[in-house]
């Protein structure tokens, strides 16, 4: 196996070989991913053992108060219970440690921590493949106590989410998708990304907080325009350098909330070299010739754009 060493946002792409690597029936996982949903199910079921435990102490402690409580059970293994209105305080009795809310706590965990489960299992594979992959939602209400989950449940649903993909093409994909999401033109605009010989110029990209621009005369991005450029930035780092690690870390020295419009930012990628930016909200990105900017406009689908009107 293969890594290349291509620099974006400061990190090295260490994707490249394993995302490269199609998904076969007999070998759905790498022996790295497989080593850490093995771990992970440990540690589940040694939590849910300890769960267990304590659920049988306080279900049998509970079994005392069958008839004055009416107690039942639930098929997530919740207790239900009547509580008498006015409690007999002839004795001590209403002093009582009775442990139905406790019972009930434990359910709960049960349900969290199967739920946990699937998330640190399917995030794992969308951190390491930069895939997107939903988290399904556990049942509270049908999940029963003693249920042990196999991690290869959840692989199941992340190779089921590829459709016969490599993660490396699911990831490209699904990057794509969120580009074009973020630079396509609204229903009113009259402008779209345009390839201008060796730069690209992206129109209504960010927004700078007037307020910051009123007062202290700086150009602030606002919160939504973080994630945006994330995004942003990640994208660039495909169509420049065919990696899939950019973020916004890779314009250098860029502070945002005080984005300089009057300079080119440099950037740690290698054929897309600077980021503009305006106070319109577009932004420019350079490279070092003609071919590297028509073979990012082309390799984000760029030209698939299309302005309400044509």
């Amino acid at each position: 196996m293969h890594t290349t060493t291509a620099q974006a946002g400061g990190r090295t792409d260490l994707l490249s070989g394993i995302l490269g690597v199609e998904i076969r029936n007999e070998e759905k996982i790498t022996a790295q991913d497989r080593l850490f949903c093995e771990k992970q199910q440990e540690m589940l079921y040694n939590a849910l053992e300890q769960i267990d435990q304590w659920y049988g102490i306080f279900t049998k402690e509970a079994e005392k108060y069958r008839e004055s409580h009416k107690i039942s059970y639930k098929e997530n293994g919740e207790i239900s219970y009547t509580e008498k209105l006015y409690p007999d305080d002839s004795n001590y009795s209403h002093h009582e440690f009775r442990p139905f809310k406790s019972i009930n706590m434990l359910a709960s965990a049960n349900h969290s921590a199967n739920q946990n489960f699937a998330s640190r299992i399917i995030g794992y594979f969308n951190r390491t493949y930069n895939v997107s992959v939903p988290v399904p939602e556990i049942d509270g209400d049908t999940l029963k106590m003693g249920f042990r989950p196999q991690y290869m449940t959840h692989v199941d649903t992340v190779i089921e989410h590829l459709g016969g993909r490599s993660f490396r093409k699911t990831a490209e994909d699904e990057l794509i998708k969120r580009f074009l999401q973020l630079v396509k033109p609204n229903r009113w605009s009259k402008v779209k990304p345009e390839l201008k010989g060796n730069k690209i110029s992206f129109p209504n990209i960010v927004i700078f907080d007037s307020f910051y621009n009123d007062f202290y005369n700086k150009n602030s991005m606002n919160y939504s325009s973080h994630q945006k450029m994330s995004d942003f930035c990640e994208g660039i780092a495909f169509g420049a350098d065919d990696v899939l690690c950019g973020d916004r870390e890779m314009v250098m020295r860029l502070n945002r909330n005080e984005v300089d419009t009057s300079i080119w930012y440099d950037l740690t990628t290698t054929n897309a070299t600077g980021m503009k930016f305006f106070r319109n909200g577009r932004i420019d990105v350079r490279f070092k010739d003609r071919e590297a900017a028509s073979l990012c406009f082309n390799r984000l689908r760029l030209d698939e754009l299309r302005l309400q009107e044509e």
